[in-house]
């Protein structure tokens, strides 16, 4: 039996969606016929993607405003589908880490993830249909380098809220995975401390960057029900980093 499904007429919100690897999933559900929803901070990207997916329900929101970005939701009306792909990283030393640093990445990568799931997983449960949802953490939530500290600590709690989600959700029906990755070509890796190539790159098992769309693979097989038994996940993609 193939290993395949279609997510058409599935309703979803992918957040971050203008770049990167939030792009390339709504590329690919967009393809497969979902009925999509983004929101992204950036006006520039979302008008692009206005421009070339029409179809798509695209909106400026920026996650860290915790009503605002609510209310956007919420127009969105029930859905079935979440992709927390929001993200931010800013490289600092720990001696030069700032309050502004440090509160930036808590305040998307675990407060606003909360906000946007809370929003989202309030329609799941109305509707009693169950739902599914994927939250884009890293390698750096497993492991970290000099440089980002307040990105690998965020993302450990996002790894750990993961698994809360999947406790309390699960009831429901909502199963809840996340997904580490590690050396994507994406605008985000060229923000990572200037040494990580050189780090990494000789523990590469498999010796060549990760492409955004083989990290959509791992959140579409999560998203669909070829993995019905799987909730509170963190799958690695890593080129074989942690096992060398």
């Amino acid at each position: 039996m193939a290993l395949n499904y279609s997510f058409a007429g599935k309703k979803v919100l992918v957040t971050g969606g203008g770049g990167g690897i939030g792009r390339q999933i709504i590329q690919r559900l967009y393809d497969d016929g979902a009925i999509i929803h983004t929101i992204d901070k950036n006006p520039e990207l979302i008008e692009q993607i206005r421009k070339e997916l029409p179809k798509i329900v695209a909106q400026v929101a920026d996650i860290t405003d915790w009503a605002a970005t609510r209310k956007v939701i919420e127009s969105f009306g029930p859905l079935d589908i979440l992709v927390n792909n929001a993200g931010v990283l800013k490289s600092e030393e720990f001696m030069e880490i700032t309050e502004e640093g440090a509160s930036m990445h808590f305040d998307v990568q675990v407060k606003g993830h909360v906000n946007v799931t809370q929003t989202v997983a309030r329609g799941m449960i109305a509707e009693g249909n169950g739902g599914t949802i994927v939250n884009m953490s890293s390698l750096a939530g497993r492991m970290t380098l000099a440089g980002i500290g307040m990105y690998s600590a965020s993302k450990a709690a996002l790894n750990m809220l993961t698994k809360t989600m999947a406790i309390e959700l699960g009831p429901h029906n909502i199963r809840v995975n996340a997904v580490g990755a590690a050396a994507v070509v994406a605008p985000m890796t060229a923000l990572l401390p200037e040494k990580t190539p050189e780090v990494l790159g000789p523990r590469l098992v498999i010796k060549r960057p990760i492409e955004t769309n083989e990290v959509a693979d791992a959140v579409l097989f999560l998203l669909s029900p070829l993995s019905c038994m799987m909730t509170g996940e963190v799958v690695t993609i890593d080129g074989g980093i942690t096992a060398n």
